[in-house]
């Protein structure tokens, strides 16, 4: 089943086996969020398993001690497939060419009572040649985060995705890989290159890694999104060719770049205002107004929406706090962006510390059954409306 154009859907989680056993975008996007949760629990830090274990519990992930031999070399793919045959000897013969779903539930039925951790081995080795792509690069996430990267052929099913139309899976890919497409041609200005700079504060948008920024992105002046927020909660959001934008590299250089840009960014197009408004910030477009934040630029009120909650030192989310003096966050459960970032990174990234960050969270509709998974549903003018969204920036808006 294909889910190309689904990345901003309603996904309900299907726990457990039943994920394996089910044919619905809930059940692959499922899928997708058991393999990574279990891979982070075996070979991911501490913290990481920490973040993701209340959702890991609710999909039915079975608690894996951590892998123990990563002071060996990890198997080479000739190895994986032998163990694989050898765990699937008691389903049926392996062929090392396809995925069956019903194996896969057994194997993962099959970790109940032992935390033991090396038959995700052939349970991933399994679902990385699944014909469903979000399942197989998630798999292959898991894969590259056990052999740290040498597994030829993990690499090659990400690599075979990284420009997929569906929203999800090329998200996946490039937080796994770290890396993104080239990004599309922009047409754009100087800021201030039009008109006059304002004299009354200015919000922006801050868009995420260029895999997920389209032609039409939402951040544009005149995209959907944009001109709902303008409309509803930010009659200042800038609407001018010269809107702000940065690489979208997934670097921590490409992103302090980008935080330096946005201080520029303010002083020409708002030079008589040294505080932004609101800046609406999606995925790590929100670790770039964090970084500048940081830096000293002052802001209102920071929207972020499917933002990796990366780790700052002590002092850095004290200048954050003391330039910031409205936070929004919205995520949904068990983003699968989030996660093979977390996977990729060694960080637990799904949740901000509201100690170090403190935020009103839109937690209302994590308890709606359809609140998993997406690493774009906030950028979804749909969305917004469904939920009132608007409502909620401007009402806090005024009670800053």
């Amino acid at each position: 089943m294909s889910l190309a154009g689904l990345g901003d859907s309603l996904f309900e989680p299907v726990p457990g086996a039943r994920a394996f056993r089910q044919d619905s975008p809930s059940a692959e996007a499922s899928r997708a969020g058991l393999l990574l949760a279990l891979s982070i629990y075996a070979f991911g830090t501490d913290s990481a398993a920490e973040d993701i274990r209340e959702d890991a519990d609710e999909l039915e992930a079975p608690q894996l001690r951590p892998w123990a031999d990563f002071s060996e070399d990890p198997w080479d793919q000739e190895r994986i497939d032998d163990f694989t045959n050898r765990v699937l000897a008691a389903y049926e013969p392996y062929d090392g060419t396809a995925a069956d779903p019903e194996v896969a539930a057994r194997i993962l039925e099959g970790f109940a009572g032992t935390s033991n951790p090396s038959q995700l081995i052939a349970l991933l080795n399994l679902c990385q040649r699944s014909d469903s792509p979000l399942e197989a690069v998630s798999a292959a996430a898991g894969l590259r985060a056990y052999s740290r990267g040498t597994l030829a052929l993990s690499n090659q099913i990400l690599e075979r995705h990284i420009e997929s139309r569906d929203e999800l899976v090329r998200g996946v890919v490039a937080a796994t890989l770290g890396a993104a497409p080239a990004p599309p041609e922009l047409e754009n200005e100087e800021p201030g290159s039009n008109g006059a700079a304002r004299s009354t504060q200015v919000s922006t948008t801050v868009h995420g890694t260029w895999d997920l920024v389209t032609e039409d992105g939402w951040y544009k002046p005149g995209a959907e999104l944009h001109g709902h927020l303008r409309d509803r909660a930010s009659a200042n959001l800038y609407d001018d060719r010269g809107y702000f934008f940065w690489s979208g590299g997934y670097s921590a250089a490409d992103r302090a770049q980008g935080a330096g840009d946005l201080a520029r960014w303010r002083s020409v197009v708002s030079p008589w205002n040294e505080e932004l408004d609101i800046v609406y910030a999606h995925s790590h477009g929100g670790n770039v107004a964090l970084s500048a934040a940081a830096a000293g630029q002052r802001m209102r009120m920071l929207v972020l929406m499917h933002t990796p909650a990366i780790d700052r030192t002590e002092d850095e989310w004290a200048r954050i706090r003391a330039s910031v003096k409205s936070v929004i966050v919205m995520r949904r459960r068990a983003d699968l962006v989030v996660a093979a970032d977390s996977l990729r990174s060694f960080e637990g990234r799904q949740k901000f510390d509201p100690r170090k960050l403190p935020h009103f969270a839109v937690v209302r509709w994590w308890t709606h059954p359809d609140a998993w998974f997406s690493h774009s549903f906030y950028v979804n003018r749909a969305n917004w409306e469904r939920f009132d969204l608007a409502n909620i920036v401007a009402t806090r808006h005024k009670w800053v």
